[in-house]
């Protein structure tokens, strides 16, 4: 950032200069004395006085800004504009929704917005002059993409690290941050997604979240709150991995379906807050900290297990298979759940059934036959249960015998 002036004297546009007399008392501003052993990096917040870009020594600085009133360290937007004592004050912070560069009249795009709002959400609020420092490089480079405040390659970026007060340690942090929000920006989705097969009542089941940030990357360490209804238990918070999963156990209590919902919601900002100035000329401060949420709710559908029947059907007298005999399968209460006929092989398979304990009831038999006594049979998780079934020729009923039949003989009469 550039400093505003105390008194007045000739200065390019980004270098303003204070009068600096290190190990004395010196007025700055409105009445801010520092100690003997004090610099004027005190007075603005974490970070390094620097030259500006025209060489003038300790006139700009490279870091963060503690603006009074403001709950929360500052960092300013606009590189060549007068430093923030030139405001005449601020407004109140306020979301970010685009941002055209006062430098090079370009927007910056969305994604760089969001990085940025990540970088300063993250590691903005700090007490380093090395982080703060590292920071304040990083939103210059989203901000003034292709500029010569963005790494890495623009010359006043390499400037504003390279002074001899600025520790080397400032450009790797500032490069790891652009690296990490390339990652780990969001805006951010969580997804929910069943483990292994359909899910049974009664049976415990796996599902597992992660939470992808704007490159698609699964993000490590988020918490995560869940609520599971319809189920007996499943609810409470776990928190994805190293590779950015967690699994979460859920036990749905009965047929129908469960709703599982996660929540993130202490995630990275995916916003940039900025307090305007009331002069122009002044550079826009952006708030650091803030963050974000996401959530998502599925429904999943649960199933009692099931297995399945298969009725052969033969001949007691013959042992051959006996095709068109038809069956009905009752449950417990008597309902007929399934009906079907044997095919030429004389055999009969049911869809899919609970598991329940059912009664295989023949109603009706090939002409010939009898009908067959009613078996119970009980239908396992996966299982095929198998039902024999033998019906027995009807007997046939004897022939009559012919009874002899006697005609008496009358006596004759005559005349």
């Amino acid at each position: 950032m550039n400093l505003a002036p105390t008194q007045p004297r000739p200065h390019a546009r980004r270098g303003l200069r204070y009068p600096i007399v290190l190990g004395a008392a010196v007025a700055l501003g409105a009445g801010v004395l520092l100690a003997p052993n004090a610099t004027a990096a005190d007075k603005w917040g974490p970070g390094y006085l620097i030259a500006d870009s025209t060489g003038n020594p300790d006139t700009s600085h490279i870091g963060g800004y503690t603006l009074p009133g403001v709950d929360g360290v500052t960092y300013c937007g606009d590189p060549e504009l007068d430093g923030p004592e030139a405001a005449d004050g601020y407004g109140p912070a306020q979301p970010v929704t685009s941002w055209t560069s006062k430098a090079t009249g370009r927007p910056a795009a969305a994604q760089d917005l969001a990085r940025a709002a990540y970088v300063l959400g993250k590691y903005g609020q700090t007490r380093s002059d090395e982080q703060a420092a590292a920071v304040d490089a990083a939103v210059y480079t989203y901000l003034e993409a292709g500029s010569t405040y963005a790494l890495p390659t623009g010359k006043r970026a390499l400037e504003r690290l390279g002074y001899s007060n600025v520790p080397p340690s400032v450009k790797g942090r500032a490069t790891g941050y652009l690296d990490e929000a390339a990652l780990f920006a969001g805006p951010y989705k969580v997804n929910i997604n069943p483990v292994g097969g359909p899910i049974k009542a009664g049976e415990k089941t796996s599902v597992t979240l992660d939470v992808t940030a704007a490159s698609g990357r699964k993000v490590p360490g988020v918490k995560l709150d869940l609520d599971v209804s319809g189920a007996a238990a499943g609810s409470g918070s776990i928190t994805t991995n190293a590779d950015g999963v967690a699994t979460a156990t859920v036990l749905p209590a009965k047929d129908g379906t469960i709703d599982v919902k996660a929540s993130a919601k202490s995630l990275p900002a995916t916003q940039l807050r900025s307090l305007a100035p009331t002069n122009a000329k002044a550079q826009r401060l952006l708030l650091a900290g803030g963050a974000s949420n996401a959530q998502a709710e599925v429904q999943l559908k649960t199933e009692r297990p099931k297995g399945r029947l298969t009725v052969t059907k033969t001949a007691a007298d013959t042992r051959k298979p006996l095709g068109g005999v038809e069956f009905a399968v009752r449950d417990s209460a008597g309902k007929t759940v399934a009906t079907g006929r044997t095919d030429a092989k004389g055999i009969w398979r049911t869809q899919d059934l609970p598991v329940a304990t059912y009664t295989v009831h023949e109603t009706r038999a090939v002409e010939g036959y009898q009908l067959a006594a009613d078996q119970k049979i009980s239908v396992t998780d996966g299982g095929t249960a198998d039902v024999a079934v033998e019906d027995v020729r009807i007997p046939e009923q004897p022939k009559p015998k012919p009874r002899p039949v006697t005609i008496p003989v009358l006596p004759q009469t005559g005349s």
